[in-house]
């Protein structure tokens, strides 16, 4: 398999089963835990995927499938810890190796076509292909040799420099190899990173499988990213308010009438307790004494900035409602008391954040979308992604 994204492998998915979410089902009975994990083990020991890794034989396709899907659903989890991270490096490397090694990218996800002969004015191709240039080794004139067009439309999508960069002719871009390969790279990290937003949202309906191979590839992960800086591990952190979604920080600022008991008590208390006590809840149904050990926390650092929003509203809630306080400890999980102890952590559910298409349902004056709310589902996976990119940047930063 060329690209787990492709063409082939959305034709295998459709025709076998159905969707994607029945393929999850059924990878579970089709491999163990330990296969999928040779996709990313090689990378503690070598910066390029082994031999028998790249060349995988077409009656091997399925299975090869499951491997990758496999990964995905255990990195979908937990989709912007270091898991996620070393899966998506991985398979990134393993897949691209592939490619170079077929040189053809006609099957992949990738929107490209091979260009036709005399497609191309001669005279245009004498200049990008150096032509009369007779001091170019063959290798070099094979690198500069237009392989591919893609239409302007998913070029824009991909292209992050200047187009003057680019032949463009009739609607379509031309690619050499390297650059069609690099496009690819791009649209396949893109791909990976909605995928794993997606099943984030059911990844509580995913057999236990997926977990346990998500505990094995988080011992990767730690141990791969030990020796290259550490980076976001997803774990309970101090609140980076300047990274808050834009519905969250609509809430913080205090609502009208209507709309202060969703705002305050659904959205900000499910938001603000989980981003600051367990941004990437281990299990279903987990309750707040599973991740602290006393209420500080919440009475420090999340309980006053809820107060505050709550009076910033119109009129103040918790003047006009005073009882919505309990509201509040119930909805964190301790039951309707406006003076819990950790013992009574579990007398009710601890709510989780409300997804995206309810917030627009419920509170649409909420959601004002930004540019990395695409893809997103849920507020607290747009922190988690801001962080990740905030401990990449620092990362590259680092490194430099």
């Amino acid at each position: 398999m060329l690209d787990p994204f492709g063409k082939r492998a959305e034709s295998l998915i459709r025709e076998e089963f159905g969707d994607l979410l029945a393929l999850l089902e059924r990878v579970p009975s089709a491999i163990s835990v330990e296969e999928p994990i040779s996709l990313v083990s090689w990378m503690l020991e070598s910066e390029n995927p082994p031999q028998e890794l790249v060349e995988v034989d077409n009656l091997e396709e399925l299975r090869d499938l499951f491997k990758f899907y496999a990964l995905l659903g255990a990195a979908s989890i937990s989709p912007y810890g270091l898991e996620a991270e070393v899966v998506k490096r991985a398979t990134l490397r393993l897949y691209s190796e592939r490619i170079k090694a077929s040189k053809n990218l006609s099957e992949t996800m990738l929107p490209v076509v091979p260009v036709g002969e005399n497609e191309i004015p001669h005279n245009d191709l004498n200049i990008l292909e150096r032509r009369m240039d007779r001091n170019l080794s063959p290798e070099e004139k094979e690198k500069l040799k237009i392989k591919y067009k893609i239409p302007i439309k998913d070029l824009l999508n991909l292209w992050g420099s200047s187009l003057k960069e680019v032949y463009i002719r009739n609607g379509y871009a031309y690619l050499r190899w390297e650059t069609a390969l690099k496009m690819w790279e791009k649209a396949f990290e893109k791909r990976f990173e909605r995928a794993v937003n997606i099943l984030y949202e059911y990844r509580d309906e995913l057999p236990e499988f997926y977990h346990r191979l998500r505990e094995k590839l988080e011992e990767i992960a730690e141990e791969y990213f030990k020796e290259r800086g550490e980076m976001f591990k997803g774990t309970a952190s101090p609140l980076r308010f300047d990274l808050f979604p834009p519905c969250v920080k609509e809430a913080l600022k205090g609502v009208p009438a209507g709309m202060r008991n969703y705002a305050i008590t659904v959205l900000l208390t499910s938001f603000l307790s989980y981003a600051r006590i367990c941004p990437n809840p281990p299990k279903k149904d987990v309750r707040i004494k599973d991740c602290i050990n006393d209420l500080k926390i919440i009475e420090e650092e999340i309980l006053p900035v809820i107060i505050e929003a709550g009076n910033r509203c119109k009129p103040p809630l918790f003047e006009d409602q005073p009882h919505e306080i309990k509201n509040i400890w119930y909805h964190l999980g301790f039951g309707l008391t406006d003076s819990p102890t950790m013992e009574d952590s579990g007398n009710s559910t601890w709510y989780f954040p409300p997804n995206c298409d309810k917030i627009r349902a419920n509170a649409p004056q909420l959601c004002k979308p930004d540019k990395y709310c695409r893809g997103i589902k849920n507020p607290l996976s747009y922190y988690l992604k801001r962080l990740y990119l905030e401990g990449k940047k620092k990362e590259g930063e680092t490194s430099e």
